[in-house]
């Protein structure tokens, strides 16, 4: 038999939501790499700045803790999938407050500026390419920039009714009986 009931209310074997907080998990982790080689390579640039530089140090400051918030961010979610995955009770309300954030903020909010973005960007375009036609190396750059653009967008298109439906589901009673209080 693929479900086994395993004490009140639990059942083991497939579950569609622990395949999305294994998603979550590993783009998250992937998320926490990126920051954390980007803050590295920041560093790097920050120690050989000149002392007299502090334009540019004020702009590498700012984006070096935008990389360290955005990594602490990401920690966090990797911490509370994990905590999910292995059924811990504090980690299905916060699963539940992180997926919607997400869904509202990165998908929604934040394809909503990316597609203003895109206006601006094809219009600029438009505008360059009015005044002398592209080269090829310009149109294959333009071809890839698209081709990132519709893969971004519709990866936030899609996120945002899954992370929806993974808020959704984490409340249902009999998600709800599976999850464990720590024991002392």
């Amino acid at each position: 038999m693929l479900l086994r009931t395993r004490g009140a209310g639990r059942t083991d074997g497939f579950a569609l939501w622990r395949i999305v907080a294994w998603l979550m998990l590993l783009l998250a982790a992937y998320g926490c790499l990126q920051y954390s080689l980007h803050a590295e390579q920041l560093w790097g640039v920050l120690k050989q700045l000149p002392d007299g530089n502090t334009g540019d140090a004020a702009q590498l400051h700012k984006m070096l803790a935008w990389d360290v918030g955005y990594f602490a961010v990401a920690f966090g979610v990797v911490v509370i999938c994990a905590g999910a995955i292995l059924r811990q009770a504090w980690a299905r309300p916060a699963l539940q407050v992180v997926a919607i954030l997400l869904a509202l903020g990165w998908g929604l909010a934040g394809g909503l500026m990316l597609l203003s973005q895109w206006r601006e960007f094809s219009q600029g375009v438009m505008m360059t390419n009015a005044q002398a036609p592209l080269d090829e190396a310009s149109l294959q750059a333009l071809d890839h920039v698209r081709r990132s653009f519709l893969i971004a967008m519709a990866t936030k298109a899609a996120a945002v009714p899954v992370l929806l439906w993974l808020a959704w589901w984490l409340s249902r009673p009999q998600v709800k009986a599976g999850f464990r209080k720590l024991r002392r």
